[in-house]
């Protein structure tokens, strides 16, 4: 394993970054059918059974044909300016909000990470709702979403394995376009990762494709902890954080 504190760092040398890459076998990805209903804002006691017995036959479909895969790459000496939520990294400035700088104003190292499920998924859902399937193409469409947010599950808890023995902690992750942090900002994370991304792609407006993807950024640190998200602070209904099991 790599020991990412036996790196020597020096102040204005760029760091070589530790990097991760590797494709995702789907039987380790759970997909749980709360979190897709609560997604069709339906709880599951409500659910009957042809609705479950559907979700789970296009979930099965779903895992057949996805392409996970998962990459990270950890930067040491983030500075964060307390005042204004300004992230620097190599050389790069992001524009974090508070919520988001004060959970890494702490850490000695940051992941940054790229999970994705593919473009077969995108293009299944399509095609159904395209063939007048409208609630088969929903769940396909909901199904790959939750395979993406498994790929950062099981990033995150392999980055926590891994620097535990080193005796640090992990912070909660978190993604641009989310808790009031910037989408621009996807377009300096992604260059921080150089070709460590999966095959992902930024749009001009820096929209990730495939679309089922997942970037984002997990703070390292002895004195950094894993905090329950704070969504009482954040308006952002949408966000795919918030109660989530």
């Amino acid at each position: 394993m790599f020991n990412i504190l036996t790196e020597k760092h020096k102040p204005g040398k760029k760091l070589n970054p530790y990097s991760f890459h590797s494709s995702i076998d789907t039987s380790i990805i759970e997909v749980r059918k709360e979190n897709i209903l609560r997604a069709m804002e339906m709880d599951l006691s409500v659910a009957d059974d042809y609705l479950l017995e559907l979700i789970t036959d296009y979930t099965r479909k779903c895992l057949s044909m996805a392409k996970l895969r998962a990459c990270y790459s950890i930067l040491a000496d983030p500075r964060i300016n307390p005042e204004t939520s300004q992230l620097s990294l190599n050389n790069q400035h992001f524009n974090l909000s508070k919520i988001v700088a004060s959970a890494m104003r702490k850490s000695s190292h940051l992941a940054l990470f790229v999970g994705t499920c593919g473009e077969k998924l995108e293009k299944y859902s399509k095609q159904l709702m395209s063939e007048g399937h409208s609630l088969e193409g929903l769940i396909v469409d909901l199904v790959a979403s939750e395979l993406a947010e498994g790929v950062a599950d099981y990033l995150h808890k392999k980055i926590e394995k891994e620097v535990s023995t080193e005796g640090m902690h992990v912070s909660n992750r978190y993604s641009p376009g989310y808790c009031n942090w910037p989408v621009s900002d996807q377009q300096k994370l992604f260059s921080l990762l150089g070709n460590n991304h999966c095959g992902v792609r930024l749009t001009a407006s820096s929209l990730m494709i495939p679309i089922k993807s997942i970037s984002g950024i997990i703070g390292i640190g002895p004195e950094v902890r894993f905090r329950g998200y704070a969504c009482a602070k954040c308006d952002d209904a949408q966000c795919i954080y918030r109660n989530r099991k």
